[in-house]
């Protein structure tokens, strides 16, 4: 038997105490949200606990429910809560939680199966959802981007609706992807909002008498829904225990010279350790083009037909005659990590190296393959594919290797490259078939994520990329340390506006997952010449404030003296928490925001290429204090600006950005920028402190030596404050330039070091 598709929800493991309410209308609540189950009706409603106000103001289940029932609960991460169980006909359950320390209300799906026959479910829609926000006000945003209601699109893993204006509004995701694919279908309905929520399996097998658990799903509602999206990848971090590795800065061969070669790799890292490894690049990774299509002494008559890259990554081509462990040892001993591309879930058919028993089948038992560029995908439900893959990373770690990009990820799910994929598109996903019917193809995908970090434990894992199939995003959290979150952007080493752009659309898209679940890899800025300057420093200067992870793509050599400085500023990443100012208000976020406990730090960016771009926009909304007066420092003006109070209002031409540090006004001297970084303080500066009674400020810099390293200090209006002395330990300092408004101060230090500063006015 084969059900298309149910709608019916489940039961999961945690500590359920003892009933206390049974009957037709259940309701349970936190300071968060109230639900209320009307059994007899079929449905459900959400209110704002807070406000009162319905946050869904009708979610029906698909299969008729037949009693509903309160306990209270705890969990071991969560804590105390309570429950409601809706029991359905034919024995499956609906399980709905809250808990005291969470703003979600979580689903979990159980599919029973009285009958005698195998039930075979390949989609089950979870809720259909109507919000009770005025839908009028609202617009949608998924993995689609941002769009209004009427044309919103599907989207996986997550949805939101949002006020604009307000930013309130409900998040709905899903916090598992253990057993099948989260999507979500948003529509208008009238004036209203509406969402439906899926899980797409390919096949889920449900043994007669037997229940299957499926994934959890959440709802919530926002006065910021930003915050939501936020606590979405937090709740996803906690859930799998994800511990992220530091963020690396990562040179890539693929976008100058393909593969590279043993000779070029070497000079390039040699120049690397010197130029670029004290700023923060620590990984020189090898891409495509170094596996040669059949390993030594392995012979064979004719052609090999090949679909996309060669798959067999044992020996190399005579661009590696020496093999790759020798060039994984010739990075190791410059102090960088060797890094390597692969495919660990592709074959191909053609290539008689391969055991056919490991692929996934189509449906008359040939191979499961994609002619368009992936190739033949393998069954991680068999234990010989999964022998294989162990062998296959064994073999690349043993050379020496612990950075892996791994690419053609969907295949692990066996599937097709649909590439360029954002929102929901209809997939066949039943038609590949697994050695093991009773494993779902996203249980298969994990399983080989786990073998491959089980055989490479200490290894960096880059994901590439979620733009091929976007069933392969979710299903990929907690098992990867990096994920590329858009396509190849390499049109961009020429000036391509589209491709400069590229990364910074899926990077502030996806934003809330970077340093959460993973870090964010929008792929390489590019600073050569080709490049006009403008773009080059605006693709690194989002990269910059987002933070999300640097990759770059240059015979560093080659390279200008100020384009290898701009590298420089952009190294390495930050790990704060930045954000999107104007997510809900436009599909490419122009303003964004990052801040610590000292600094703000605002970047500006300009998505026209040729048209100027007006912001006025109010500081209270933009995240700081409307009343309050800021003194600012442009950092590719390099200049003092300002003040600034109540708006941000700036003019910025085409294809350009702007970078602002921003403290308020005081009344003594203060630290406002710093030349190191792009984000003017922010990763470099350690300590700032003032001394009234004796008219000094201090501090503590990271240093990189011989790296002229300027702060600048932005002075109090209407004084007349002048240096008297200045001191740097273990360093030369000099005072610079002053203005009424700022004094510059450099620093240069021989070697690199935190180095303590202060100046005495």
């Amino acid at each position: 038997m084969r059900l298309r598709t149910v709608g019916i929800l489940l039961l999961a493991g945690f500590c359920a105490m003892a009933t206390t309410i049974k009957g037709a209308t259940v309701s349970i609540n936190n300071s968060f949200l109230d639900v209320s189950v009307d059994a007899d009706k079929n449905d459900l409603v959400i209110k704002s606990a807070r406000t009162g106000e319905f946050v869904i103001s009708k979610a029906t289940f698909s299969l008729k429910t037949k009693s509903a029932e309160k306990k209270q609960v705890n969990d071991p991460v969560l804590g105390k809560g309570a429950e409601i169980v809706v029991q359905h006909e034919k024995g499956s359950s609906t399980s709905i939680r809250l808990f005291d320390s969470s703003p979600f209300a979580q689903f979990h799906t159980s599919v029973r199966n009285p009958g005698k026959e195998p039930l075979d479910v390949d989609s089950l829609e979870i809720l259909d959802m109507k919000l009770g926000l005025d839908g009028r006000k609202l617009m949608s945003y998924g993995t689609a981007g941002l769009k209004p209601v009427s044309s919103a699109a599907g989207s996986y893993a997550f949805h939101a609706f949002a006020d604009p204006e307000t930013r309130n509004g409900v998040v709905t995701a899903w916090l598992t992807h253990d057993v099948g694919v989260g999507v979500f279908f948003p529509r208008s309905d009238g004036d209203a909002a509406a969402l439906k929520a899926q899980l797409d399996f390919g096949l889920l097998r449900v043994k007669p008498g037997e229940t299957r658990n499926t994934d959890t799903l959440l709802i919530g509602y926002f006065d910021d829904a930003r915050l939501g999206l936020e606590g979405y990848a937090d709740a996803v971090a906690a859930h799998y225990k994800i511990k992220l590795k530091p963020k690396p800065g990562v040179y890539c061969t693929w976008y100058h010279s393909g593969a590279s070669s043993e000779g070029q790799i070497g000079e390039n890292t040699e120049f690397a350790e010197k130029n670029l490894k004290p700023f923060g690049l620590d990984v020189m990774q090898i891409d495509d083009k170094w596996q040669a299509i059949l390993p030594k002494g392995f012979k064979h008559e004719g052609k090999i037909p090949t679909t996309g890259p060669i798959k067999v990554f044992v020996d190399t081509k005579s661009n590696y005659s020496k093999g790759m462990a020798h060039t994984a040892k010739k990075i190791t001993s410059h102090g960088m990590v060797a890094g390597i591309w692969f495919m660990p879930f592709a074959g191909n058919l053609n290539n008689p190296y391969f055991d056919k028993e490991i692929f996934a089948k189509n449906a008359d038992g040939t191979p499961f393959h994609d002619k368009r560029w992936s190739g033949t995908c393998i069954d991680m439900s068999n234990p010989r594919a999964q022998k294989f893959v162990r062998e296959r990373v064994k073999r690349i770690y043993d050379w020496g290797y612990r950075y892996f990009k791994i690419d053609g990820m969907h295949t692990g799910i066996p599937s097709y490259n649909i590439y360029v994929h954002t929102g929901y598109k209809k997939q066949n996903m039943g038609k590949a078939k697994l050695h093991d019917p009773d494993t779902t193809l996203v249980q298969a995908y994990r399983k080989g994520l786990e073998v491959l970090r089980e055989t490479a434990p200490d290894t960096f894992v880059l994901g590439c990329n979620v733009s091929q199939n976007m069933i392969s995003m979710g299903p990929a959290f907690g098992l990867i340390d990096a994920m590329r979150i858009g396509p190849d952007n390499g049109g961009a080493g020429g000036g391509s506006w589209g491709a400069v752009t590229k990364g910074a659309w899926h990077g502030s898209n996806l934003y809330f997952l970077n340093g959460r679940i993973w870090h964010n890899d929008p792929d390489p800025v590019y600073v050569r010449a080709s490049n006009p300057s403008e773009k080059a420093r605006w693709m690194c200067s989002w990269l910059a404030v987002s933070g999300a992870m640097h990759t770059s793509s240059e015979q560093y050599s080659k390279l200008p003296a100020d384009r290898l400085d701009l590298l420089r500023r952009c190294l390495p990443g930050h790990g704060l928490s930045a954000r999107p100012v104007d997510l809900f208000e436009t599909n490419q976020p122009r303003i964004w925001l990052v801040q610590n406990d000292r600094i703000n730090v605002v970047g500006l960016f300009n998505w026209k290429e040729k048209q100027n771009a007006e912001f006025d926009y109010d500081m209270a909304k933009l995240g700081l204090d409307g009343k309050t007066t800021y003194t600012a420092f442009d950092f590719w003006a390099n200049k003092f600006v300002g003040p600034v109070q109540g708006t941000m209002k700036q003019t910025l031409p085409g294809g350009t950005c702007r970078i602002l540090a921003l403290k308020p006004q005081a009344d003594h001297p203060q630290l406002l920028s710093t030349s190191r970084h792009i984000t003017q303080g922010l990763i470099d500066v350690l300590d700032e402190k003032w001394d009234a009674g004796k008219k000094t400020l201090s501090g503590k810099s990271q240093i990189v030596a011989r790296d002229l390293y300027e702060l600048r200090i932005a002075l109090p209006s209407g004084g007349s404050w002048k240096a008297k002395s200045v001191s740097a330990q273990g360093a030369e300092i000099k005072i610079g330039e002053a203005a009424a408004n700022g004094l510059r101060v450099t620093i240069d230090s021989p070697k690199d070091t935190d180095v303590a500063w202060s100046l005495t006015f």
